[in-house]
């Protein structure tokens, strides 16, 4: 969540949506009689002296006093309902209904004293992360993968599988290996124009020295964006897992800290099962008895259960500031552990 203006004494401020989460937090903070702006079309209609009545889709910013609101968790979309109070064209539309419809990359503008607070805090927490990337350049005799990982998650962007005639001559360029080391440098200038990005190789020793040497051999100003080296016991994405697990790949971005976050939860869950709470009304009645460090909520169990009046009480106390709660990345191995836990799990306070 981005702030691109704010205005205190009014209680307004406008955001402009980053990723899922945003969505899951616009769509808590934002209540009834709560103001949203937005630019959107309108279809207004006119009637002609004839009789005749001609249509037609405008485009402007209005803004509507919230009465209603809803989730699309297929969609990954949150929807205000109400009555127009404001349009920056007469159109005789005011205290007409409309819906204003929100998305990721989407801009939106909120007038509302009570939550601004809140608001700033979360954009606050947002901006101390780190803007940069990771491409994770992963490699065996099998396969070599090729991910970018960032705030928003962990993404395969290419991956080449090896021959077996490749796998008896390990690494040396030859033939389709020299394609393919040239593909793969391509791929990372494009990466290293486009984004702020960091370089990992890993997997295999001896495969991802070669790896290194030959990236030096195509550009040396890339290679000298290789900031890390990591051995693994597999290459390709089977790699870039155990890596992730191990918290070999640090934790600066959300995806490496969620993997790390998760990993200490399932340890602590098999050394002292007595101090980890596990699915919603355990975590819940954790929460109210202040017996609660952190909370782990994987994003698509909080996307299906935003009505749940349950989920809403302890999403009410991070609001609050009285529980520590981590929304732990959808699509990746850790909310995959996490939702065999029932999707939501709290680590009980030290003693």
């Amino acid at each position: 969540m981005r702030l691109l203006a704010v205005d205190k004494k009014r209680g307004w401020l406008r955001l402009a949506i980053t990723n899922n989460i945003d969505l899951i937090n616009l769509y808590r903070l934002v209540g009834k009689d709560d103001v949203v702006f937005q630019e959107t079309t309108r279809e207004v209609k006119k009637e002609r002296a004839t009789g005749a009545v001609d249509s037609e889709r405008v485009s402007l910013k209005i803004g509507l006093s919230v009465e209603k609101k809803s989730a699309d968790p297929l969609m990954k979309r949150v929807r205000f309902q109400g009555r127009i109070i404001f349009a920056e064209k007469d159109l005789d539309i005011l205290k007409k209904y409309h819906t204003i419809q929100v998305g990721r990359g989407d801009v939106i503008e909120i007038e509302s004293r009570e939550k601004l607070p809140f608001f700033l805090k979360l954009v606050e927490d947002g901006g101390r992360e780190i803007e940069q990337k990771i491409v994770a350049v992963s490699v065996d005799d099998e396969e070599l993968a090729v991910a970018l990982i960032s705030g928003e998650g962990v993404r395969l962007l290419k991956s080449w599988r090896r021959s077996p005639a490749s796998k008896r001559v390990g690494l040396r360029v030859e033939g389709e290996q020299e394609e393919v080391f040239d593909e793969l440098v391509q791929l990372l200038k494009e990466l290293a124009r486009e984004e702020r990005v960091k370089i990992a190789l890993l997997g295999i020793d001896v495969h991802v020295d070669e790896l290194g040497r030959e990236i030096r051999r195509r550009d040396i100003g890339l290679h000298g964006l290789v900031k890390r080296r990591i051995t693994t016991n597999i290459g390709g994405m089977d790699g870039l897992r155990e890596a992730l697990r191990r918290g070999a790949l640090g934790e600066e971005l959300k995806p490496l800290a969620d993997a790390i976050l998760v990993e200490s939860a399932l340890t602590a869950i098999v050394r002292s099962p007595e101090k980890v709470y596990m699915g919603l009304e355990e975590v819940a009645e954790a929460c109210r008895k202040k017996r609660c460090q952190l909370v782990l909520a994987e994003e698509e169990f909080l996307w299906q259960n935003l009505e749940n009046s349950t989920v809403n009480e302890v999403l009410s106390m991070a609001e609050k500031g009285l529980i520590d709660l981590r929304i732990i990345l959808s699509s990746s191995e850790a909310a995959d552990k996490l939702r065999s836990f029932g999707g939501i799990v709290c680590l009980s306070k030290r003693d």
